[in-house]
């Protein structure tokens, strides 16, 4: 069956060639839609200039000292953005000193950070012992989530002088972060670890011209990315290399795939498709939203190529019997055999880059597939792990706060974010120009979801839906957990803050 399925997949691939060949889509000019949408950005990007400064009260604080707690030294999720101890001739660390210097000279005030591998657990013991030693917390949302629950953290959603809709905080964040209308954290851009939170697709050109696929740019530029064009391209892609009978990851597969109910692929793609885990309803209170026979349709279409082990391989079976203690974890060492060119698609996000910084083929960038043509938008599932901004209880001095935490966003908007975004991403790493109106349309389409953060398990019930096939059974079995789940979270926050 197998076999089969992958020679109606190749087959579509033919097909689906010869339709972009005709021109897919509608007859609006693709690729001169893809170049306006691009010129918008610019032009957007012309208009959020220095002359958005905030209007802020002129302030001297005498001195003080403003410390961040700050997540870094872990195999993981580490945030390099909001603070460095010096110059060191790299752009973005330069960009953060001379942005927190500036942030000292505008208030007359100190800004250190305390470093720390446990910044959550800190933090817990901290608050609850009284110590107002930091001011602003950047920990892993799904850390910084158990402690919200415990008063360890404040309601932002009012935080004095802070302007949710400015282009330096992310609006879409307000709305879907925000349980009850409350806010316990929040990205800006201050750090880049929000930029580097959704996940996309790379892929190998060598191998796309190899195989005489179409390219994921074209299809973009005539409006037509979407699943049924991008699965076939997947399916396609199967070589074993070494000819010893097996495929492993000496040989060539169509995607490096990620299972599983935290990262799975299927997750990033039922986003893509605009499918939801929860929605918020109209007081601000989680509904779970992705039960639907669209689901499942979307659960079956991935599930023929990704569970076909001739066309994908799994990240845990890519490493079997590797010596990766070179990396810091299997997903690392698995990465750099797509830098190697075994595969053709993998899905990461923007930080992932540095590995493929001296790979020998060309890589492009491709946002998620839409459903289907009559989609509108774009949307990327954030990885749940980034780190996040959060006000500790006691922190009693929320006017400078947000008055310094205001500023310093629109500060490094201006400085950092176009160090990492054009320079480190951009221009260093990503070598054709429609790799970057990529970015810009992927960094426009972040969708955060809730249930992931607060460990609700409806995403851990969708990858079982997927693994087994049947979502109504599966849903069935869960949905009263799920909800049990929702209606607590939803009373601990309620009764806090």
């Amino acid at each position: 069956m197998k076999n089969l399925n992958r020679i109606i997949y190749a087959f579509l691939a033919i097909v689906i060639m010869i339709s972009v060949i005709a021109g897919c889509g509608s007859e609006k000019g693709g690729a001169a839609e893809t170049t306006a949408a691009v010129d918008t950005t610019a032009e957007t990007a012309e208009e959020t200039t220095e002359s958005d400064e905030p209007e802020l009260p002129e302030i001297d604080l005498v001195g003080k000292e403003y410390q961040f707690l700050v997540r870094f030294d872990t195999h993981a999720y580490n945030d390099f953005w909001v603070y460095v101890e010096d110059m060191n001739g790299e752009v973005v660390n330069d960009a953060v000193f001379e942005r927190n210097r500036a942030v000292e000279e505008k208030f007359n005030i100190k800004i250190t950070a305390l470093l720390n591998d446990a910044a959550e657990s800190y933090a817990a013991k901290a608050v609850m012992a009284g110590d107002d030693s930091f001011f602003a917390v950047w920990e892993c949302k799904t850390a910084l989530a158990a402690s919200i629950q415990k008063n360890i953290y404040l309601d932002i959603s009012n935080l004095p002088y802070a302007d949710f809709t400015a282009p330096y905080w992310d609006k879409n964040a307000v709305e879907q972060l925000s349980i009850g209308n409350k806010l316990y954290m929040m990205p800006s851009d201050i750090s880049m670890s929000n930029l580097t939170a959704p996940r996309f697709l790379y892929f190998n050109k060598r191998i796309l011209e190899n195989y005489g696929l179409t390219s994921p740019y074209d299809y973009v530029a005539d409006d037509c990315w979407t699943l049924d064009n991008f699965l076939p391209m997947v399916a396609a892609v199967s070589a074993d290399l070494d000819g010893d009978g097996k495929m492993t990851r000496e040989d060539e597969f169509g995607m490096l795939r990620e299972d599983g109910g935290a990262n799975g692929n299927i997750l990033y793609f039922l986003v893509g498709s605009n499918i939801r885990a929860t929605e918020n309803d109209e007081e601000g209170i989680p509904q779970i939203s992705f039960y639907n026979d669209k689901t499942q349709t979307i659960m079956d279409k991935v599930a023929v190529v990704f569970k076909d082990d001739t066309c994908t391989i799994e990240y845990g079976n890519c490493a079997r019997g590797a010596d990766y203690s070179q990396y810091k974890h299997l997903f690392e060492y698995c990465r750099t055999l797509f830098a190697a060119g075994h595969f053709l698609f993998v899905q990461n996000g923007c930080y992932e880059t540095i590995q493929f910084n001296d790979m020998a083929d060309d890589y492009g960038i491709a946002p998620n597939p839409k459903y289907d043509e009559n989609q509108k938008e774009y949307y990327h599932r954030t990885d749940p792990f980034n780190t996040q901004m959060a006000i500790p209880a006691t922190n009693v001095d929320l006017d400078n706060t947000g008055l310094i935490l205001e500023w310093m966003s629109w500060k490094s908007h201006h400085t950092v974010l176009p160090a990492y975004y054009e320079t480190t991403i951009k221009l260093k790493r990503q070598r054709d120009d429609t790799a970057m109106e990529m970015l810009d349309l992927i960094k426009g389409s972040m969708y955060y979801e809730i249930a992931d953060i607060f460990g609700l398990g409806v995403s851990d019930v969708i990858w079982n839906s997927y693994n087994s096939g049947d979502l109504a059974s599966t849903y069935a079995k869960n949905e009263k957990s799920m909800q049990k789940k929702i209606d607590k979270l939803v009373e601990n926050l309620l009764s806090v803050g």
